[in-house]
């Protein structure tokens, strides 16, 4: 009987997470570079060897389990006409440099630092193919391979790569994603100066999926009270007799 009512909780606890996801990508819509998540739940439970009994419902709800990915669509391009603003079509990610090691984004909103290098809007310096960008703090241009010059000479190549595996990407805060799975040189892509790439959610339907999700839950919920409320008038007939 509290299998039922362990099962009926996982699923709860499996649209909790579903909804932590889409309230994100809500709460996320207007930020540049943002790649939105997506819930999906995978049956695992093997079904019973023949001969055998089902454990029923409880068995199939708690063979459930949910996964998230990461939606890899590209984002809205919006001008900015800043120098240092950059954004890419196609499947390449900008790669900055962290205390905790290589981390990739999307968000091209930089700046230069006092010493001329490229850096995100945590400070993190952006990478070339041979170490930190530096652009001067003078006025740069980019083309839409990557390669910054200024004052006439090329002053770099900005270093763009691709993941193998798109579900391998995990975020981990300030715009900034690492990968569980190699990286592997950008090709077919188009560095855009002066533009912006805005948030890939899709704000109408999460909005629609927040009050679905809501919705299952709270019913969910309701058929746990009811199914609690029946083994409690169970008992106390049991008791009776």
């Amino acid at each position: 009987m509290t299998n039922l009512i362990m099962a009926l909780g996982g699923v709860i606890q499996r649209e909790m997470d579903t909804l932590k996801s889409v309230s994100q990508n809500v709460a996320n819509a207007n930020t540049t570079g943002y790649r939105a998540t997506r819930s999906f739940s995978v049956f695992t439970a093997s079904m019973p060897a023949q001969g055998t009994a089902s454990a029923g419902i409880a068995s199939r709800l708690s063979g459930i389990e949910s996964h998230q990915a990461i939606n890899s669509d590209a984002g809205a391009l919006h001008f900015t006409g800043r120098q240092t603003d950059l954004a890419i079509s196609g499947n390449a990610w900008f790669v900055v440099q962290t205390p905790e090691g290589t981390r990739l984004t999307r968000d091209g909103r930089f700046r230069t630092d006092a010493a001329g290098q490229l850096v995100n809007q945590a400070g993190y310096p952006v990478l070339s193919m041979n170490g930190p960008l530096v652009v001067g703090n003078g006025t740069f241009t980019m083309d839409v391979t990557g390669e910054v010059r200024a004052d006439g000479q090329v002053r770099g190549q900005l270093k763009l790569q691709r993941v193998a595996d798109v579900a391998s990407l995990s975020p981990v805060g300030n715009g900034l994603y690492s990968a569980n799975a190699p990286l592997l040189s950008a090709e077919r892509y188009v560095v855009h100066q002066g533009l912006e790439e805005r948030s890939n959610a899709d704000l109408a339907a999460d909005m629609v999926k927040v009050m679905e999700v809501s919705r299952h839950i709270e019913s969910v919920q309701r058929a746990l009270s009811a199914y609690d409320g029946m083994l409690n008038s169970g008992i106390n007939q049991l008791g009776k007799e």
